[in-house]
């Protein structure tokens, strides 16, 4: 019994091509940039954090000023 595969017409082999620079360097060179912005958006992510602890510590008791009002006579 003949194979389906041989009635089909031969395609041309695709042609590659001749870069002056290896794909894994490339592919190497690529990496650092996107290390890079990993750690970037992790130390950006601990800086905003560290900012609303910050903006909360404004609104505790211990750090907004005593206010002595007056207390009006019964």
């Amino acid at each position: 019994m003949p194979s389906q595969n041989q009635d089909l017409p031969k395609t041309a082999t695709s042609k590659t091509q001749n870069l002056p620079v290896s794909s894994d360097i490339l592919l190497s060179l690529a990496a650092l940039p996107l290390l890079g912005g990993l750690l970037a958006a992790k130390a950006a992510a601990e800086f905003v954090g560290a900012i609303g602890v910050e903006s909360e510590e404004v609104f505790r008791g211990s750090r907004l000023p005593v206010l002595n009002f007056p207390h009006g006579e019964r």
